[in-house]
C-alpha cells in the first residue's frame, strides 16, 4: 500500500496512521505486460511503502521508505510525518528504499539504502543522517562501483559497526561506513537480502541459497584494532554450556544441516603465516594442562594399512594469515593409544568432559603467549551435582592414566625390539663367530621375554576386533580398561562402587607387570649392552 496501517489488538483492526508516503506517479501505475497478457509480478507497479522501521530509542518515532524514492518519518506516532528525501544528495530518484535501518544508540541516527538495479543502475547507495534526516552523508564512497546493495545493518554491541548486504555478499565497515572490507570466508558469492545480529552472531539470509550463520561476531568487531597487531591476538573467548546431545535416529542425519559443534569457540588473529606454529592450551583452575591443541598434527596410532595422516592435517590448527576460529570440544587429552593394536569397546583418544567451572585459554605464538579466561556453563538441562561430576572426572582420568601407562610400557618394549632388530640384521655376516652369536642368542631371549610382557598388556597378535575375544585368555589390561574409560566419560555422575572396584582390580593386575617391565629395561637391556661393550660393538640399546 502506498499508506501505513496500525494495528493494536493483533491484526483485528487496522487504522491507517499516513498520507500517501509515495510520488503517486500515475504513469507508473498502469496495467503492465501485454499485448495478449498482464504481467502480474507487480515489480513494474510502483507506488507502495516499501520499508517501515521503528526506533528502537525514541517511542513513536517510525521511519518510511517508498519504493519511488521518498523517505518520511514521524515522531508521534504517525500523527504528522515530514518528507526528507530532499536532503539525500545523489539519491536515485526512482530508486527503492529497500531498508531503513534505525539507530539503537542514537534516535536521530538511521541508516537507509536505496537499490536502482531495476532502472539499469547497478551502483551502490547508502545514507546515514544524524539528526532525523535533516541532513545525510553518502556512506558508499569506498563500495565498488558496480554492485548493487540490498540491507544495511548496524551492529548492536558496537557503535560504527556496519554490515551491508549485497548483491554479490556481506561487507562491513568499522568505522561507520568510511571505510568497507568483504565478509567471504565460506559464504558463496550470493545476493544477500536481509542480515541480523542475534547472540552476538550474524544471520544472513540469500536470495536462494540458504541460510547462514556467522557463529561469534568478535573478530569481525575487532578488525581494525587487530590489522595493527605486531604478531597475534587471542579474542574473548565466549562462556561454552556442557550440553549433552545425542547422536539422534540415522534418519535425522539426512537433508538436514548439521549443528554448530558443542564446545567453546576459540577464535584468534594471526599478522602472518607463522614460523613456529601455533599452540593452544586449555588450563584448569588449578593450572593443570587440560588439553593441548597444536597447529602440528599429531603422529597417527593407526596401523601402517590403516593411515589417517590426511585427517590429522585436518584436525591441527590453521596457523595462516588472518583470522582464524577452532572449537575445543570440552573435553580433556586422551590417553595414549598403542599403534595399531585393537580394542573390543571404547575408544582410548577419547577424554573425559571437562566440568563447570572456570578455565583459562592460552595462545602461543613465536614464543609470546596470549590468555583470555573460559567459563564452562553446566548443561541446563541437568540436575548432577557438581561434586559427583567432580569425582566423575577424577576417575576418568584415572582410567586415561592407566590406559596411557600401558601405552608407554608398550611402546618402550616396542623400541628395545626394533633396535635390536636393527642391530642384528648389521651382524648378520658374523653370527658365525661364537662371541657374536652369543650376543644374537641374547638378543632373541630378550626379545621373548618382551613379547610375553607385552602379550599381558594387549591383544598384539589380534588383526581384526574380533580375533580378541578368540584368542586364549580373551581381552588384555588395554581391552579391558577401554570399555571402562568409555563407561566413565558416557553420561553425568560420579562412578558406580562397581566401576571403582574393576578399576583397582585392574591397576593391582598392572602394577607386578610395570615392575616386569621397568626390570627388564633396566636390567635385561643393560646386560646385552655390557656384552656388546666387551666386544667394542656399537650395539647399545637405548
Amino acid at each position: 500500500a502506498q499508506v501505513i496501517f496500525r494495528t493494536s489488538d493483533g491484526g483485528q483492526h487496522w487504522d491507517v496512521i499516513s498520507p500517501d508516503l509515495t510520488r503517486n506517479d500515475r504513469s507508473k501505475q498502469k496495467w503492465s505486460g501485454g499485448p495478449i497478457t498482464g504481467d502480474n509480478t507487480g515489480v513494474e507497479t510502483w507506488g507502495t511503502v516499501f520499508a517501515i522501521a521503528e526506533s528502537p530509542k525514541e517511542k513513536g518515532l517510525i521511519w518510511a521508505g517508498s519504493d519511488d524514492g521518498r523517505v518520511h518519518l514521524t515522531r508521534d506516532a504517525g500523527k504528522t510525518w515530514n518528507d526528507v528525501t530532499a536532503g539525500i544528495a545523489g539519491a536515485p530518484r526512482l530508486g527503492t528504499v529497500s531498508v531503513i535501518e534505525p539507530s539503537t544508540f542514537d534516535a536521530a541516527t538511521a541508516y537507509v539504502v536505496f537499490d536502482n538495479h531495476r532502472l539499469n543502475d547497478n551502483r551502490p547507495y547508502v545514507y546515514k543522517t544524524s539528526d532525523y534526516g535533516n541532513s545525510w552523508k553518502a556512506l558508499h564512497a569506498s563500495l565498488p562501483t558496480d554492485v548493487y546493495l540490498h540491507v544495511v545493518r548496524e551492529d548492536p554491541a558496537r557503535r560504527g559497526q556496519l554490515y551491508l548486504g549485497t548483491e554479490r555478499g556481506v561487507m562491513f565497515s568499522t568505522d561507520d561506513g568510511s571505510t568497507w572490507r568483504a565478509l567471504k570466508l565460506n559464504l558463496p558469492t550470493v545476493a544477500v537480502h536481509d542480515l541480523a545480529v542475534k547472540d552476538d552472531d550474524l544471520v544472513v539470509g540469500t536470495h536462494g541459497r540458504s541460510i547462514y550463520v556467522l557463529d561469534d561476531l568478535q573478530p569481525v568487531r575487532k578488525a581494525a584494532e587487530v590489522m595493527t597487531m605486531s604478531i597475534a591476538q587471542l579474542f574473548a573467548v565466549p562462556d561454552a554450556t556442557r550440553w549433552r546431545r545425542g547422536d539422534g535416529h540415522w534418519a535425522s542425519k539426512y537433508g538436514n544441516y548439521p549443528n554448530p559443534p558443542a564446545g567453546a569457540s576459540i577464535s584468534y588473529f594471526l599478522k602472518e603465516k607463522t614460523k613456529g606454529g601455533v599452540t593452544i592450551e586449555i588450563l584448569d583452575g588449578g593450572n593443570r594442562i587440560v588439553r593441548t591443541l597444536s597447529s602440528v598434527p599429531r603422529e597417527s596410532d593407526k596401523s601402517d594399512d590403516e593411515d589417517d595422516t590426511e585427517g590429522l592435517k585436518k584436525a591441527a590448527l590453521p596457523d595462516a594469515e588472518g583470522v582464524q576460529q577452532v572449537n575445543w570440544d570440552l573435553a580433556w587429552e586422551g590417553a595414549a593409544k598403542i599403534r595399531g593394536a585393537k580394542i573390543d569397546t571404547g575408544d582410548p583418544v577419547r577424554g573425559p568432559r571437562a566440568v563447570p567451572g572456570t578455565y583459562t585459554v592460552r595462545l602461543t605464538v613465536e614464543g609470546k603467549t596470549y590468555t583470555s579466561p573460559l567459563k564452562v556453563l553446566p548443561d541446563p538441562r541437568g540436575t548432577v551435582p557438581q561434586s559427583d561430576l567432580d569425582a566423575q572426572l577424577a576417575f576418568g582420568l584415572r582410567v586415561r592414566d592407566a590406559i596411557s601407562k600401558v601405552t608407554g610400557l608398550v611402546t618402550g618394549m616396542r623400541s628395545v625390539k626394533e633396535q635390536l632388530s636393527a642391530r642384528a640384521k648389521a651382524l648378520d655376516a658374523k653370527k658365525a663367530e661364537p662371541a657374536i652369536g652369543e650376543l644374537l642368542k641374547a638378543g632373541e631371549d630378550l626379545v621373548k621375554r618382551i613379547d610375553s610382557l607385552e602379550d599381558k598388556l594387549h591383544n598384539p597378535r589380534a588383526e581384526v576386533t574380533y580375533d580378541i575375544l578368540a584368542e586364549r585368555g580373551g581381552s588384555r589390561l588395554y581391552s579391558r580398561l577401554s570399555p571402562l574409560q568409555m563407561w566413565a566419560i558416557e553420561g553425568d555422575g560420579a562412578p558406580t562402587q562397581g566401576m571403582q572396584q574393576v578399576l583397582a582390580e585392574l591397576e593391582n593386575e598392572l602394577a607386578p607387570i610395570e615392575r616386569n617391565v621397568q626390570a627388564l629395561l633396566a636390567k635385561d637391556v643393560a646386560d646385552v649392552n655390557a656384552r656388546a661393550a666387551k666386544l667394542g660393538l656399537g650395539f647399545v640399546i637405548r
